[in-house]
């Protein structure tokens, strides 16, 4: 297996003309156990940290293009120079994740309540295709319709299309205040908490809860994250306690409960929650999809895995999205059958699936995709396309391809 890293798109081109074999796209290594089960040992490594550059930066337009091995947290530093910003949290951006690697990934955060998916950021992508070809789409400018929207494929694709290689990003101004009330609930709670926010005028900028799933009181914390003016995070925070006062749950009156988190205090509060999406040595983490409505359900489902399996269990969920991400401690066996009695159950309800981070021995006994989607046809006839021999990115996207 030979590594190579390109200083230039051209160079990228060049490598990919000039060699053959199979090859695994690398940007900060955040998330290379995303993807298949055992993906195959590739030929050549293209590591993009060589692709770090800061291309153009127009504040009046708010848009700015990046070189896709640049981190997203060198990204904001330099954006923040002009009290701006991506509008984009991911868990794994303080380990040094790439903004090609996000958009590989579909990696997203809370925020993406308010702002959106980075595939919605996105105005202009370059792709560097299997054969060297340079494929470019999109442009700099938010109202842009030209060209095949490449960004929306290579959302997800785990680098299975080509290289990302250069990004074009819609930014926004910072905000001025940000403020997130605390709120103690069990998941019932929380729920419906989080389905009254959905249908009120509030714009919280996100709402998730951690804790455990199985305590019918008192077993987690609902964050809702309220970002803006000063004056507009204020009028806003106050309209949550009179929510929150007005759903009058039987414990007693949730806004004597809520306390709003400012500056270190309220980051202290993110980076816990970021952390509890994170998977700890020796234990698995799945991410799934729902409908918001379908948490308790979740919640309970999960609850019985590590009741019938001995595994233990913890949830992650950014309630008002219906996303959720699952925790698995136990024995390999253990973590397998919970999180297949898991999986079998969300699937039912309707939703969605993955495992990303587990142990090696986790996964040499599981399908970390499980069932290929409806679109599976069309994923394989796009990868005939853009890869018609399969160089990128082997066994990544399992069976799907």
């Amino acid at each position: 297996m030979t590594t190579t890293r390109p200083a230039s798109v051209d160079e990228a081109a060049k490598v990919l003309r000039d060699t053959r074999g199979t090859v695994l796209f690398r940007g900060g290594g955040t998330k290379m156990s995303w993807g298949g089960s055992t993906p195959e040992a590739p030929d050549l490594v293209l590591e993009t940290g060589g692709l770090h550059r800061l291309l153009t930066h127009n504040p009046a337009d708010m848009t700015a293009a990046v070189e896709a091995g640049m981190p997203l947290r060198t990204l904001q530093d330099r954006l923040a120079r002009s009290g701006q910003w991506l509008a984009l949290d991911p868990p794994t951006e303080p380990d040094g994740a790439t903004l090609g690697g996000l958009l590989a990934t579909g990696d997203s955060g809370p925020r993406r309540l308010r702002y959106g998916a980075l595939r919605d950021l996105v105005i202009g992508v370059t792709l560097v295709l299997a054969d060297g070809t340079v494929a470019r789409a999109g442009g700099h400018v938010i109202k842009n319709v030209a060209g095949y929207d490449l960004s929306k494929l290579s959302y997800g694709s785990v680098g299975t299309l080509g290289l990302v290689a250069e990004v074009v990003l819609r930014v926004h101004p910072k905000p001025e205040a940000s403020a997130t009330v605390v709120v103690p609930a069990a998941v019932a709670t929380a729920n419906a908490i989080s389905l009254r926010l959905l249908a009120s005028p509030l714009e919280p900028s996100a709402v998730d809860w951690v804790g455990d799933p199985g305590a019918a009181r008192g077993g987690g914390r609902l964050a809702v994250r309220f970002e803006g003016t000063a004056a507009g995070v204020e009028t806003q925070t106050a309209a949550l306690r009179a929510l929150l006062n007005g759903s009058a749950p039987p414990a007693g009156t949730w806004a004597e409960a809520a306390g709003a988190l400012v500056d270190a205090d309220e980051a202290a509060l993110w980076n816990e929650f970021a952390a509890a999406r994170r998977a700890e040595s020796g234990q698995s983490v799945a991410f799934a999809g729902t409908l918001p409505s379908r948490l308790p359900a979740v919640a309970d489902a999960l609850t019985a895995a590590g009741n019938a399996t001995g595994a233990q269990v913890r949830l992650a969920s950014h309630t008002a999205l219906g996303l959720h991400t699952a925790g698995f401690a136990g024995s390999p066996q253990q973590q397998v059958a919970a999180f297949d009695r898991w999986r079998r159950a969300v699937l039912a309800l309707g939703g969605t699936v993955v495992l990303r981070g587990r142990p090696a021995e986790v996964d040499k006994i599981v399908d970390a995709l499980g069932p290929a989607p409806l679109a599976a046809s069309l994923l394989r006839a796009v990868k005939s396309r853009l890869d018609p021999d399969g160089r990128c990115a082997p066994g990544r996207l399992g069976s799907w391809l």
